[in-house]
């Protein structure tokens, strides 16, 4: 049974989380990544350090899907030889209406569900969630020790360097995208080979 303090927590994460940037915040301003992702806030205003990007937008293509004004970015999940994974990934929604955060499949596991971190008599878990709310030009960061995407059921393992299929679920519709396999201690996104 869902509990009511995981639900709370979600919705605090997704409401409480700041305004996306203008449209200065673009595809390519991700320096600074980890503490954004960390902190949990939009990291606006930066700017590229060098010129030429002609490879910037066949590279972010693999690192960003966008549906009806809703962008998933950087999705990642740590390497693991077990049956389960977490996935993580910024949610940004550029609409003019709410949109939920529903859940996800992959054709890699027998099941995918949303879920939230929380310590349960003394240990952390992650308890399932039916949805988490993001309001117009808010953003929703999942991390570790936060939201997630879990896959159960892997049929093979997840090594570093490989790139897996999970397709986001939303109550707009349903956005696709590469999931990039991190180290199994990694703690966010590397953007390793990224022009960023």
């Amino acid at each position: 049974m869902l509990k009511p303090a995981a639900i709370a927590a979600a919705l605090l994460v997704a409401l409480a989380t700041p305004g996306l940037a203008d449209d200065a915040h673009d595809d390519a301003a991700h320096a600074g990544e980890a503490q954004h992702q960390e902190a949990g806030r939009p990291h606006a205003g930066e700017a590229h350090e060098e010129a030429g990007h002609h490879d910037h937008d066949e590279e972010e293509a693999d690192h960003l899907a966008e549906m009806n004004g809703v962008r998933a970015l950087h999705a990642w999940t740590p390497a693991t030889d077990g049956t389960t994974a977490l996935v993580f990934v910024t949610i940004e929604n550029r609409s003019n209406r709410d949109i939920r955060l529903e859940g996800a499949e992959s054709d890699m596991a027998e099941s995918a569900e949303l879920v939230g971190f929380q310590v349960k008599d003394g240990e952390p878990a992650y308890e399932a969630l039916p949805f988490v709310p993001v309001k117009p030009g808010r953003e929703l960061v999942l991390q570790p020790n936060g939201l997630a995407i879990r896959l159960t059921g892997l049929g093979r393992p997840l090594s570093k360097g490989d790139e897996i299929e999970v397709e986001f679920h939303f109550d707009t519709g349903h956005v696709p995208m590469h999931v990039q396999v991190e180290a199994a201690n990694a703690t966010n996104h590397s953007h390793a080979g990224h022009q960023h």
